[in-house]
């Protein structure tokens, strides 16, 4: 015989009465109420956490949580500044000034060319002036016209020196050498003899004009000085 075929003849059945199946029912649909609650309130707990920690998650860095390098960077650059070079001082200015007019008569007062009123004046107008420029056109016409020329002297050493200097006008001394002489290429003679070793005392007035400084008024000649 086995097993599965054998009956109990007693059966032990459990029997409720109405009211207390109904008052199970309720408590097991009471507890699975709860059981669903508690559930969803700690979904919701999970879920506030999450976020919060999502919001705040670069609360916590240097940065607040920006990303590195997302910022524009300044970068300062240093100018390099060049200093222009310096102009010459308003008295050497001077100075230039008178050396190129001697320069410029003692090179026109050699020549024996005849006298041409434009090529001295493109010669003369940038060191002379005034009553200087009169003089001298006056002057070389009437050398030239006579055949006298400078002779004499091409190493004299000029020595000026700014006595007056102000805007607009300059007044120089000159303890200047003065050992040449005017010779006459007609008569083939000195007409003022050289004079070796002799110094004499020159004055000018200087003014600006077209950016450099030119001679105004120029005189002496006559005064004899030690250097």
């Amino acid at each position: 015989m086995t097993r599965f075929g054998i009956r109990s003849t007693v059966r032990n059945e459990l029997r409720l009465s109405p009211s207390s199946r109904q008052f199970i029912e309720r408590s097991l649909q009471t507890t699975m109420h709860n059981t669903t609650l508690a559930r969803r309130c700690l979904c919701a707990a999970l879920l506030t956490l999450m976020l919060t920690a999502c919001d705040g998650s670069g609360s916590d860095r240097p940065d607040d949580g920006r990303i590195a390098g997302g910022e524009s960077s300044t970068s300062t650059t240093t100018a390099v500044t060049t200093t222009p070079p310096a102009a010459p001082s308003n008295e050497q200015a001077v100075i230039d000034g008178y050396l190129a007019y001697w320069r410029t008569v003692n090179s026109y007062g050699t020549e024996a060319a005849p006298f041409d009123p434009a090529e001295f004046r493109y010669r003369f107008s940038s060191v002379a002036t005034g009553a200087q420029y009169d003089s001298l056109f006056n002057t070389f016409q009437l050398n030239r016209a006579q055949g006298l020329v400078y002779r004499g002297g091409e190493n004299d050493q000029l020595r000026p020196k700014v006595v007056e200097l102000s805007a607009d006008r300059a007044a120089i001394e000159d303890c200047a050498d003065d050992t040449g002489g005017i010779f006459s290429v007609r008569d083939n003679v000195f007409t003022r003899p050289t004079t070796p070793g002799r110094h004499t005392l020159l004055r000018a007035v200087l003014h600006p004009n077209g950016g450099t400084w030119k001679v105004s008024t120029q005189d002496g000649g006559t005064e004899p000085c030690t250097p």
